[in-house]
């Protein structure tokens, strides 16, 4: 499986987090902690948002911790919003265009999990996605089309009830086909400003999921709100990770932070 990191708050270096950590996710990349796959070496992925409303995007096949031009540009980019994906494949190819994040105009969106029989469920799922984004299909992971579903379904204008919708979708035509795998999700979506993250099964045993406080040059510990949203934390210091979980979604605004439940 994959490893995710989620930022918000004040601007930092991305290598704070990328690098700097004690179980950062470039460590975790080569040996996770809490990941059935202890190595993520399918290639790497980061999105970041500055003074536009897009995020510059950069993504690689190479592994994390073996790609200098990742370790370069952390040391230079500065962010108050950032995603990290390092990717495990469950099947499909590894390509850039598999790599996470996955984005449209202002909204990045990163995946730890699997729709269960992938394969053969793809067709019915992907012929849920509306013209206007399947027309943004790059790749043929799971995790790309669950954000074109998404986004077919009014991520844009109410993205807690959309990511719901399209998990019932999804489990809707899992069903048809007669899966026989389950889906397990991990998710975390944003719009620039905000994000929501997700975590669910079908069998309930989904990827693992934590939001907290990192150690970083800009932040001190348990002040404010959380600031990361994580796969798994950052250091050994269970006082400032808080577990999510199973079937409970998270909306991060930069004034709250509320849980809510997943029933798709």
């Amino acid at each position: 499986m994959c490893r995710w990191i989620a930022y918000a708050g004040p601007e930092i270096y991305l290598e704070d987090l990328l690098f700097l950590q004690e179980n950062s996710i470039v460590s975790q990349s080569l040996k996770a902690r809490e990941s059935v796959l202890t190595t993520n070496g399918d290639g790497f992925g980061v999105a970041w948002y500055g003074s536009r409303p897009t995020a510059g995007l950069f993504k690689d096949v190479l592994p994390a911790w073996n790609d200098s031009n990742l370790r370069s540009l952390a040391a230079q980019v500065r962010s108050h919003l950032f995603f990290a994906h390092v990717r495990a494949s469950t099947g499909t190819a590894v390509s850039r265009t598999n790599c996470h994040p996955f984005t449209w105009e202002n909204w990045s969106f990163m995946h730890n999990g699997k729709i269960g029989n992938w394969e053969a469920c793809r067709k019915p799922i992907e012929h849920r996605i509306s013209t206007e984004y399947y027309a943004a299909r790059q790749g043929t992971t799971d995790s790309e089309a669950m954000f074109l579903l998404a986004l077919s379904l009014g991520l844009r204008s109410d993205p807690r009830s959309a990511l719901l919708h399209m998990l019932s979708a999804v489990g809707d035509a899992m069903a048809a086909c007669k899966a026989s795998e389950p889906l397990r999700v991990s998710l975390a979506l944003t719009d620039g400003k905000d994000i929501w993250a997700v975590r669910y099964s079908s069998d309930r045993q989904s990827p693992t999921l934590y939001y907290g406080w990192p150690r970083t040059g800009a932040t001190e510990l348990n002040t404010g709100l959380a600031r990361c949203i994580v796969s798994e934390p950052l250091d050994a210091e269970a006082t400032h990770w808080l577990q999510v979980e199973d079937g409970v979604g998270i909306h991060w605004s930069p004034t709250a932070l509320t849980e809510f439940r997943v029933e798709p």
